[in-house]
């Protein structure tokens, strides 16, 4: 499950050297660039919860099989997308299915970990899996430099293809573990949250290109707010809710679930334009660049394993998550001001701190928050969970996309070129979140630990 979870988690970030090779050979602007990492993880996000829906309506082996083949098969036409004109409609849709795809497999993976630990077990088992997700997320941008230098920026996505084999393969013999929920699926919620967040992220993002005053930014985020109030009310009157979201009334769970939140977008902000930064501006070779990101690669799994020790040693997620915030927070700045020289050399301490940090807090939540959680409703809580973490991941780069493409030039865009000038403003966003992080966590984490059993409000 792990493995599985991270073969999702590295398509978010192994696009990210093959995107400027891509961009040329097919022909696509900037802001379809960033719309081929996005529309993943925006379908991804959306479509967790129905994903977790599907589980319990058809079985968890069933789904995750039937994800892993919508993946496999994505992938492979991804892989085969054709130049021209086409080519920009082509790779979005087929990107977004592939995350959902991906929001089929996810779910399962968290729910297989909680049902099969006992609680003393559970959360180190669900440490190592984030652990482990975490890793294949931050080796994406090298994996990706290797495949596209020695096969070509296709490769990025045909190597899914075997990989899901082997996953179907392994996994061939699980049988039904138990008996699959009767009645109807619900269809209206999933699509009006899928079209709310759709409206509401492609608004965020143009809004950099149409300007913060232009009706149509105001159109599609008034229209996009409202779809969601409407959606997020049809849930919670429910009966058969898409996913229980009652479950942020536990205090505690919410909190870690909103820093998550704000960890996530920073992320996927620095290793999408640090790449094309060292891409486009620094003028390094794909491979180059790929080994260029080794320092943040490197600090980035490094601090994912030194989440879990320091959990284990203070007892409290707020050493782990506050250390590493402010950690990132400082690296952050620093590789922000290292920008405006162009030299690799000045980017490196920043780069190292920013990984460092950034890495410690997720695991030490994800292994903590299932504690506060019923026991009956730890499946439902890990599907919210990553819902709102991937949403995080897109709202950050789509507020980062607005900011490069408002100080991009037009020509630029046209070309699928990210000025030397216009990347330090992605960075600037995911420093200015980090921070805001950090605030919040400081003063919202729980000093000490609650043992009292959990109650859900409302």
């Amino acid at each position: 499950m792990a493995c599985a979870g991270g073969m999702v988690m590295l398509d978010q970030t192994v696009v990210a050297v093959a995107l400027a090779p891509m961009a040329r050979g097919l022909g696509l602007t900037t802001w379809v660039m960033h719309g081929v990492v996005l529309v993943y993880i925006l379908a991804l996000s959306a479509f967790a919860p129905v994903g977790g829906m599907a589980a319990r309506r058809f079985g968890l082996p069933a789904t995750f099989r039937a994800g892993t083949v919508l993946f496999a098969v994505a992938s492979g036409v991804c892989g085969l997308a054709p130049a021209g004109a086409a080519a920009e409609p082509f790779v979005l849709a087929v990107r977004a299915v592939q995350g959902a795809g991906a929001a089929l497999m996810i779910p399962v993976a968290t729910t297989v970990i909680t049902e099969l630990y006992e609680d003393h077990e559970r959360g180190r088992a669900l440490a190592v899996y984030a652990g482990l997700a975490q890793v294949f997320f931050v080796a994406g941008p090298v994996v990706g430099a290797v495949l596209t230098e020695f096969l070509g920026w296709r490769a990025v996505f045909l190597v899914n293809v075997p990989v899901a084999a082997v996953t179907l393969w392994v996994v061939s013999g699980v049988q039904r573990d138990r008996a699959a929920e009767r009645g109807p699926l619900t269809a209206i919620q999933p699509l009006l949250v899928v079209l709310a967040l759709a409206v509401l992220v492609f608004g965020l993002y143009r809004c950099g290109d149409w300007g913060p005053a232009d009706l149509r930014t105001w159109t599609a985020l008034t229209a996009g707010a409202v779809a969601l109030a409407v959606a997020v009310r049809l849930v919670l009157r429910s009966r058969q809710p898409l996913v229980d979201l009652r479950l942020l009334g536990i205090w505690p769970y919410a909190v870690a679930v909103a820093v998550t939140f704000l960890v996530q977008a920073p992320q996927l902000i620095v290793l999408v334009h640090g790449t094309l930064f060292l891409r486009q501006a620094v003028g390094l070779s794909v491979l180059g660049t790929g080994l260029a990101l080794l320092p943040l690669v490197a600090a980035l799994a490094t601090g994912t394993f030194l989440s879990g020790y320091l959990l284990d040693r203070s007892r409290s997620i707020r050493l782990p998550v506050l250390l590493g915030l402010a950690i990132a927070t400082l690296g952050a700045v620093l590789w922000t001001a290292a920008l405006s020289s162009r030299g690799y050399p000045w980017q490196v301490p920043g780069m190292v701190l920013a990984g460092l940090g950034m890495g410690m807090p997720v695991p030490a939540l994800s292994a903590e928050l299932m504690r506060v959680v019923p026991a009956h409703k730890r499946a439902d809580a890990s599907v919210l969970r990553q819902t709102l973490r991937q949403l995080g991941g897109a709202v950050g780069l789509a507020t980062a996309g607005a900011f490069v493409l408002a100080a991009n030039d037009e020509a630029a865009d046209r070309a699928g070129i990210i000025q030397a000038g216009a990347a330090p403003a992605a960075f600037v966003v995911a420093s200015a979140t980090l921070a805001a992080a950090l605030l919040f966590a400081a003063a919202k984490l729980p000093r000490r630990e609650d043992r009292a059993g959990p109650t859900i409000a409302g």
